[in-house]
């Protein structure tokens, strides 16, 4: 970039964050409230002041959004000096205290979120719906046991004034669902700024808390949603242009060059009639997945991250249209009955030829062999913008006892594991 465009960029971002909207919402509720949870008690704001750089860009971007809307942050910092608090954004860019606890508590504790988002809501009612962003670390629905005592994956990694794994307390997915049910609201959407949410395990045990689940399959960079750019779109009254503008503007954040997101949409009504589809093509899909060589080359979206070598027993979340397509044949009439659901189901996605791991290292083009050529998978049809958990063989020798540990989804009894032996 020149020197004269980037001070024309530079100039063009003072000049938006320095509007002074000084319209005034009505009287009354907004029509839409959005929540974001910030769960920023580990590495992501002590370390790399992540949480720090979104708020200022939401402050920024508020101009861009409509007076007579709700723009409503909880934020649980990095620090035992200050407490965790409920704040809005006004129209002129300022954060206005709400609410402010008297003392820290885990942001993944199932009652404090549910009390947290129930407070939320009475301070800034909307008269039309609510949207909901997560954000934080996540592991999709990776979990060792249901409870946030001992608990090492899913979503919002807290650690107290300790950012080391070792004592970060988790919130399991299934908890996740039993939070929402608390606060009584089914939400417009679910944004996850957090890693690897979009997966059939996840969705489907949120299916009736939330219209659309919007997010990534895959690991997302630390940096999280470019909310200059996205905040905007949480308030469009279109569904449509919601979750599409979603998806766009997160994508089209560059990191590290052509690293881009993947991201996709969910439409939650329909993850019923997934599970239904994908329980009859199963048995021949389960049967090709413990053939010899059956993962080579397929789309996955997440390995053990204290691995810093990709071992292939710790690879999972794979890409579900990937292997579904490869098990049944892209040409199969199963297959495309079944695709059909899928893009009822999927309904809007980004594909990326790379995108950024937590082990800051790059996930590219991903291929299989075929004698001595490799084949490159970017853009062939295999991406299918969500992920699902295949139990195999080769993770009973993991620490993680991902096939036990998947006994706990709902998921897993809606497409019938069991009955194949799992």
């Amino acid at each position: 970039m020149s020197k004269w465009c980037f001070i024309l960029v530079l100039f063009s971002v003072i000049v938006s964050c320095s509007s002074d909207d000084a319209s005034t919402p009505p009287d009354g509720p907004a029509r839409r409230t959005v929540v974001v949870y910030m769960s920023a008690e580990n590495d992501l704001e002590r370390y790399y002041g992540f949480l720090t750089q979104d708020i200022s860009e939401m402050k920024c971007a508020r101009s861009q959004v409509a007076p007579n809307e709700n723009l409503v942050l909880f934020v649980d910092m990095p620090s035992s000096r200050e407490k965790p608090f409920i704040a809005k954004v006004t129209t002129t860019g300022q954060l206005d205290t709400l609410y402010r606890y008297d003392h820290d508590f885990y942001a993944s504790d199932p009652g404090m979120m549910a009390e947290v988002l129930n407070k939320a809501i009475a301070l800034c009612p909307a008269t039309e719906d609510y949207g909901l962003v997560l954000w934080g670390h996540a592991n999709g629905w990776i979990i060792e046991t249901d409870s946030i005592e001992a608990s090492r994956r899913a979503y919002g990694r807290d650690g107290g004034t300790d950012t080391g794994t070792s004592s970060s307390k988790w919130l399991n997915i299934p908890s996740l669902r039993k939070t929402l049910e608390a606060t009584g609201i089914k939400w417009k959407f679910i944004l996850a700024d957090c890693c690897n949410m979009i997966n059939a395990e996840t969705a489907y045990e949120l299916r009736d808390r939330t219209d659309y689940l919007i997010g990534a399959p895959s690991e997302i960079p630390g940096v999280g949603a470019p909310y200059l750019t996205v905040l905007k779109d949480l308030f469009l009254h279109n569904d449509e242009a919601l979750y599409t503008s979603i998806c766009d503007d997160y994508h089209a954040q560059l990191i590290n060059s052509d690293c881009h997101t993947p991201t996709a949409a969910v439409r939650m009504e329909m993850m019923p009639a997934l599970a239904e589809a994908t329980r009859e093509i199963l048995p021949k899909v389960n049967e090709f997945m413990q053939s010899e060589g059956a993962t080579q080359g397929m789309i996955y979206y997440y390995s053990r991250p204290t691995d810093w070598m990709m071992d292939e027993n710790e690879k999972t979340l794979y890409d579900m249209n990937d292997v579904v397509r490869t098990a049944l044949g892209a040409d199969s009439e199963a297959y495309k009955n079944w695709k059909k659901v899928l893009d009822e189901t999927v309904i809007y996605k980004r594909e990326s030829k790379r995108w950024q791991t937590n082990k800051l290292i790059m996930f590219s083009d991903f291929t299989e062999t075929t004698g001595n050529q490799l084949v490159f998978k970017h853009g062939d049809g295999s991406y299918g913008g969500i992920s699902m958990f295949f139990p195999m063989d080769k993770y009973k020798t993991t620490s993680h006892q991902y096939n036990e540990t998947i006994k706990k989804m709902a998921w897993y009894y809606a497409v019938g594991w069991s009955a194949l032996g799992w």
